[in-house]
């Protein structure tokens, strides 16, 4: 896995990433929505990049964990679904056809 030189563009400003090629793709879109997002902070609450990073910084954080926590139910939910698919198979096995 060699690592390339990926340049981004956010805030008007252009950044030299290291990162894998693969992921070169995936480097460039997160810089998008991260350009996207802050944008979007300066805008609309008139704060400098410093500030408006730090805001932004904080709403993406947010988001990520409330998607982690959703995942968390989600398990819950399918342990929850397998568990009465289980009890369903014993008790169709009891019953004669």
């Amino acid at each position: 896995m060699s690592k390339e030189t990926t340049t981004v563009k956010i805030l008007g400003a252009s950044y030299k990433i290291a990162c894998p090629a693969e992921e070169a793709e995936e480097l460039k879109k997160a810089a998008i929505f991260l350009d996207t997002k802050l944008t979007e902070v300066k805008a609309t609450s008139g704060l400098d990049e410093k500030r408006a990073a730090i805001i932004t910084a904080l709403n993406i954080s947010n988001e990520y964990l409330k998607n982690l926590s959703d995942g968390t139910r989600d398990e819950e939910v399918n342990e929850g679904l397998e568990n009465l698919t289980l009890k369903i198979q014993d008790q169709l096995k009891t019953l004669s056809f």
